[in-house]
C-alpha cells in the first residue's frame, strides 16, 4: 500500500503526504493482518510439501529517495523505517513459532532492514559514495519524477545504493545477496541462506 503513494509537486508536497498517511491503517493493525497472511501462506505452502523457506525482510523503505524527498532535510522517514523494523522482529518471532509447530520446517529470514542501515551509515566500506539521491529520476533527490528516457543519469550507478526512486542499483542488489547467503547471524537467522541450503 504504501507503494502506491504518489509522487506530489510543490510547496504542499509534505502536508499532503501527511494527509494521505493519516488515512492508512495503524501499524498495528497492518502488522496483524501481514502476520496473519504469512501464518496461512506458510501453512499452506508446507501443506503442499515445502520444508525450507528463505525470506527477505522488509527495507529502510523510509530511506528510500521517493519518501526522503518529504522530509525537509532529506533524510530518512523514520515512521517508516520504525514500521518496517517492527514488521521484522514480529516476522522473526512469528518464524521461531511456526518452525518449533511444524516438522522439518527449516528457514533463514533475512535482515536486510539492518543490512540497508549499516550500509547507508557507512557508505565508503561498501565502495559507494551515494546512498540518498537516486541514480535515474528528476526532481529533488532525483526523486520526484520516475526515472525514464529523459531523465537524469548519474555518471557511475555502481556508486549508489539506488537505481531509481525506490530499487536498489545492481551492487546493492548484489551485496544483499552475497550478504544473506553467507553472511553473520547480524543480518540473517537462525541460518544463512548457504546453511539452508546444504541442510538436509
Amino acid at each position: 500500500m504504501l507503494g502506491l503513494i504518489p509522487t506530489f509537486q510543490g510547496a504542499q508536497q509534505e502536508q499532503t503526504f501527511l494527509s494521505m498517511a493519516s488515512t492508512l491503517p495503524t501499524q498495528d493493525q497492518l502488522g496483524g493482518s501481514a502476520m496473519a497472511s504469512t501464518v496461512l501462506i506458510f501453512s499452506t505452502l508446507y501443506n503442499f510439501g515445502a520444508r525450507k523457506f528463505g525470506i527477505i525482510g522488509v527495507l529502510p523503505i523510509g530511506c528510500c529517495p521517493a519518501r526522503r524527498v518529504y522530509n525537509a532535510t532529506g533524510g530518512c522517514l523514520e515512521g517508516m523505517n520504525n514500521f518496517a523494523r517492527a514488521f521484522h522482529f514480529a516476522l522473526d518471532t512469528l518464524m521461531r513459532k511456526i518452525s518449533s509447530e511444524l516438522p522439518e520446517m527449516k528457514y533463514s529470514l533475512g535482515n536486510t532492514h539492518e543490512l540497508i542501515i549499516n550500509v547507508i551509515q557507512n557508505p565508503s566500506h561498501f565502495n559507494l559514495k551515494d546512498v540518498e539521491t537516486a541514480c535515474c529520476g528528476a526532481g529533488r533527490l532525483n526523486a520526484e519524477i520516475p526515472c525514464n528516457v529523459t531523465s537524469n543519469l548519474c555518471v557511475n550507478r555502481k556508486e549508489y545504493l539506488f537505481w531509481d526512486m525506490c530499487h536498489p542499483t545492481q551492487t546493492a542488489s548484489q551485496l544483499v545477496a552475497v550478504t544473506l547467503y553467507d553472511g553473520p547471524p547480524r543480518f540473517v537467522t537462525p541460518i544463512n541462506f548457504h546453511q539452508l541450503a546444504d541442510d538436509n
